[in-house]
């Protein structure tokens, strides 16, 4: 008897386990906006740029990190086009030359909290600090404060939009084009993720840090082929206020032609 309560009881952990592994940053989105009025924050949030134009933006969360970050720069300027780092503020003191070299080679640099905290799940003052203190980090070493925000896991709260509305910020999100790299899926599997779901004005999300410590991470050698591949097919990287800045352009234009 006892072994089968046991047998049930680990069952249940088990697919407990599993629900929050499939929780996507899709359902953490929705649940976040629930309370919070769409019209409300609307001018904020930017999850793609302009559909007319042939620009994606391709963007990196969760570093600086001492061995991805400079492979994943070389090939970049291997390539010669643009990114935009989504950095932790508090590995921004360790990782002062790589913030360098990425503001020094034409890189944007945004703010992706202090300690990758759950914004939906923290309070108006842990958010303040958490987003000033990464702007503080990142002015410190390269001159100018981030225009834009990430929120770790997609995660959007009332409070979150307050502050960055004060500090006159963007929150950036991205296209859906997600390969989940930090899994660890694949070589292929990234650069399908990626190639299957671009459109004009993508955002594309990836990470420059990975748990798992390969001299080489599958995010760097999928780079290696996207970015020719998307080249290639005319497509042109820029950094995302480069992005905002031409749908900023195709909305007031769209506006001249209204009136």
């Amino acid at each position: 008897m006892r072994k089968a309560i046991y047998v049930l009881i680990l069952g249940a952990i088990v697919l407990i386990g599993v629900s929050i592994r499939n929780l996507s940053n899709k359902d953490i989105e929705t649940e976040a906006f629930e309370n919070i009025s769409k019209n409300d924050y609307e001018d904020l949030i930017i999850k793609c740029g302009n559909t007319n134009e042939k620009l994606l933006a391709l963007t990196f969360d969760d570093g600086p990190d001492e061995d991805f970050t400079p492979q994943i720069l070389d090939i970049l300027k291997k390539y010669d086009v643009k990114a935009t780092f989504y950095v932790i503020g508090e590995k921004v003191q360790y990782n002062k030359k790589i913030i360098k070299r990425e503001f020094e080679e034409g890189h944007e640099i945004g703010n992706h909290t202090y300690t990758h905290i759950n914004v939906s799940k923290n309070g108006y003052n842990k958010i303040r600090k958490e987003i000033g203190d990464t702007q503080s980090a990142v002015k410190s070493v390269t001159g100018v404060y981030p225009k834009t925000f990430r929120p770790p896991y997609r995660a959007i709260s009332r409070d979150m939009c307050e502050i960055i509305k004060k500090e006159d910020m963007n929150i950036v999100l991205w296209s859906y084009v997600d390969a989940r790299d930090w899994e660890s899926p694949g070589v292929n599997s990234i650069v399908k993720s990626i190639e299957s779901g671009i459109q004009n004005g993508c955002i594309i999300l990836l990470h420059d840090y990975n748990k798992i410590r390969n001299p080489k991470s599958q995010t760097i050698e999928a780079l290696d082929v996207i970015i020719p591949d998307l080249l290639e097919k005319g497509y042109k990287f820029v950094t995302i206020s480069e992005l905002i800045e031409h749908l900023e352009k195709n909305t007031n234009n769209e506006k001249m032609q209204i009136k």
